[in-house]
């Protein structure tokens, strides 16, 4: 980049400046880029966060529903694959940090390098400057003194020399850094790119496949089963609404289920003994009845001897 004395070519300040005007445009550049990218990332990994934390909620609500089970399936499944995702996410954050952040935070250290190339360039610059300025003099001053104009110009032509290599060297480095900038910038967008088109990629297929869970919940059978448990509780009446007969059954059975209290040893069991004022009256028809009813099968059983008498004597009138 840096020329010999040339009318149609820069001088050695002119390029020198330029180069340090563009290896400040790329630092300011690329300090802007990783800014830029670290705001990218964070926001990213705050978007991972809340992904987990939406991801938690889910799967408490599924572990609390109780009564809509196809509800509750579906979002669990739902939970588990946005938990998926956040992990493919998680990934692109990382890859970001390693494959962008990282390499655009080193062309602060590369800048600088460049910088300081620049610098002793233009330092040897200056001493080749020094060197034909002693020169100058010397041979204005003692033009005769061939020594010392001899010794004058060996020093210019060291300087000279030391400002070709140098020279030469920072137009390979700045011709490096230029390649360099290049080459590793459109390998930072890409490596950027490719790792967002994988990650959406992945969320893609996951958010499919969740698309789809929300789909099989059944929210007709989940109804259906809300409105039969609704219906069994309104059958379910309180004891102050039930009927009057229902209630009187209620209280005879917890009568009959309570337990007898206990007799003392010298008490007589009063359903087993009767007072005569109870049964006084029953007795005597049950007695009368009693008889009659022995009387009547008396008079059967006289009756049926008489009819066998009557049949054996008439046997014994036919034999003879």
């Amino acid at each position: 980049m840096f020329r010999g004395d040339n009318s149609h070519s820069l001088s050695y300040e002119q390029q020198a400046k330029f180069i340090q005007d563009r290896i400040t445009n790329v630092e300011r550049n690329f300090g802007d880029l990783c800014v830029a990218f670290g705001d990218y990332a964070r926001k990213t990994a705050r978007l991972r966060d809340q992904g987990d934390e939406l991801a938690k909620v889910l799967k408490d609500y599924a572990n609390n529903e109780i009564v809509n089970k196809s509800l509750s399936a579906g979002l669990e499944n739902l939970s588990i694959t946005l938990t998926a995702v956040e992990e493919y996410r998680n990934c692109e954050v990382q890859r970001l940090e390693a494959k962008v952040i990282g390499e655009l935070s080193q062309y602060e250290a590369i800048c600088k390098h460049a910088r300081e190339e620049v610098k002793h360039t233009m330092n040897v610059r200056e001493k080749e400057l020094a060197r034909k300025k002693v020169l100058d003099k010397t041979r204005e001053r003692q033009p005769f003194n061939r020594q010392q104009v001899t010794y004058a110009e060996s020093e210019l032509l060291k300087a000279s020399a030391e400002m070709s290599r140098t020279a030469k060297g920072l137009s390979e480095q700045t011709e490096f850094f230029e390649r360099r900038k290049l080459t590793q910038l459109k390998a930072l967008l890409g490596d950027f790119l490719l790792i967002e088109i994988g990650f959406h990629a992945k969320a893609l297929e996951l958010l499919t496949v969740a698309h789809r869970q929300v789909a099989d919940i059944n929210d007709k059978a989940d109804l259906e089963v809300l409105l039969t448990i609704r219906s069994l509780r309104r059958k379910l009446r309180s004891p102050e609404k039930q009927a009057p007969g229902l209630a009187a059954r209620s209280a005879s059975l917890a009568s009959l289920l309570q337990p007898s209290p206990a007799r003392e040893p010298g008490e007589p069991n009063s359903r087993n003994l009767r007072t005569p004022e109870k049964h006084g009256n029953s007795t005597l028809p049950r007695s009368s009845s009693l008889a009659a009813l022995m009387n009547s099968k008396h008079e059967e059983e006289t009756t049926d001897s008489e009819g066998s008498e009557e049949e054996t004597s008439s046997e014994e009138t036919e034999s003879r």
